[in-house]
């Protein structure tokens, strides 16, 4: 079977690997010539993605898989073609469609007979049949006679994206009849997983919804459970062990808030005015708060922060994964410079360019400093000497082993948690 994976980032990479890996003959198709140049030489560019490297090499070596920029033309080769282009929100926090109508009308041109399309990006529930589906009926075609559409979200974490391509069922849902049955059976047999066939696109692409809200929701639950513990001086950590020794309950771990592609982004989805959204947008407001709200606590144990040197380590939005989409560093950065401290980033992932773009002056040493957050606990700061670093010590994450620090002789802050007595 020929398949075309328009978008091959960080999701389309991975999963355009593995489909060649089964034996189909796999185009990645993306608008990045210099990707598309170094995918074609085996060159893995994403080298935190588990397993990538190895399988990239061998299918590209195989012949099995080759990237383009020329979307249509590859298509035009092909029996289905899965859409893996990245949508953010904009800056009135609607979808930002741009880049996937630009690939959804780029492939349209080169549609073959009875072609097979899956959006695999998660997306407003009804942007598939009222928006996309149509973008590719270019040249006189018609949905549900020329061509066939359905959506299917990615239900994956980066840097373990193969691993999770089948450890859970793959969601689908047709928009014209028969596209999920057709959409069903081809995961099948390129992931050999379970499948759960939804009645619609609409169905699927509000399930998706569904676990992003959910999850948002939850962390918005834990953060105020932390915020009602610093009153009573309570440890959140041990009231949610407590609480989720219950199997009703499955409270999840505060932080300074969200990050990432997926959890910040799709319950505004479901903001956009097509249903209520109350619970969602109290989520997001709860969540967007903890930044300032941790500093704060950080500026009391330390009698503000006014000329206090701030050292923030680890700017990814997770630990041991070089990405920075919707990062809560930032707006750690943005929180302690508007009361007063001066401060550093440090990252064992990004280059310094990268620490730059983020808005950070890197830090040329991690010591001496009067506060240090750990953003993402990345394995590298395992070794760290806290005394060393700062006498406060923020946890952002609740990641730390507590005891360490204090034994080192900093002072230990967690979300929701008593900080070590001065």
């Amino acid at each position: 079977m020929n398949v075309a994976v328009v978008g091959i980032g960080r999701i389309g990479l991975p999963v355009a690997a593995t489909i060649a890996s089964k034996g189909h003959r796999v185009f990645g198709c993306d608008v990045n010539a210099s990707l598309v140049e170094r995918v074609n030489r085996g060159e893995n560019p994403i080298p935190d993605e588990a397993g990538l490297g190895a399988m990239l090499k061998e299918v590209v070596a195989s012949g099995r898989f080759s990237a383009t920029t020329g979307t249509a033309e590859a298509v035009a080769q092909c029996d289905v073609v899965l859409f893996a282009v990245r949508v953010d929100v904009d800056d009135a926090g609607r979808a930002d469609l741009q880049y996937l109508f630009a690939a959804a009308e780029e492939a349209g041109k080169g549609l073959k007979p009875g072609a097979l399309c899956i959006f695999d990006t998660t997306l407003p529930v009804g942007t598939t049949r009222r928006e996309l589906a149509p973008r590719l009926e270019v040249g006189g075609r018609k949905l549900g006679r020329d061509f066939h559409v359905a959506f299917s979200p990615e239900r994956l974490l980066m840097g373990r994206v193969i691993e999770d391509l089948t450890k859970y069922p793959k969601v689908v849902g047709g928009v014209d009849s028969g596209a999920g049955e057709r959409a069903a059976a081809f995961y099948r047999e390129v992931f050999g997983g379970d499948v759960l066939q939804l009645q619609s696109a609409e169905a699927a692409e509000l399930s998706k919804l569904a676990e992003g809200a959910y999850r948002d929701l939850n962390i918005a639950l834990a953060n105020e459970l932390a915020m009602v513990a610093d009153i009573h001086g309570i440890d959140v950590t041990e009231v949610i062990r407590a609480a989720n020794s219950q199997p009703y309950s499955h409270i999840h771990v505060p932080g300074t808030g969200v990050g990432g592609h997926c959890i910040p982004v799709y319950p505004r989805f479901l903001m956009q005015g097509e249903g209520p959204s109350a619970l969602s947008a109290l989520g997001r407001d709860v969540n967007d708060a903890m930044p300032g709200y941790v500093v704060d606590r950080a500026a009391e144990l330390v009698g503000g922060l006014t000329g206090k040197r701030v050292l923030i380590l680890g700017l990814t939005f997770r630990p041991d994964v070089a990405v920075t989409f919707h990062t809560n560093a930032v707006d750690l950065l943005r929180e302690f410079e508007r009361r007063g401290a001066v401060v550093r980033g440090h990252d064992a992932l990004l280059s310094t360019d990268g620490v730059r773009e983020l808005g950070f002056e890197p830090a040329d040493t991690l010591e001496g400093f009067d506060i240090a957050v750990v953003h993402s606990n990345h394995r590298q700061y395992a070794t760290l000497d806290w005394a060393k670093v700062a006498p406060l010590i923020v946890d952002a994450r609740n990641a730390l082993d507590r005891s360490a620090i204090e034994a080192a002789g900093s002072r230990y802050l967690g979300v929701g948690r008593p900080a070590t007595s001065a």
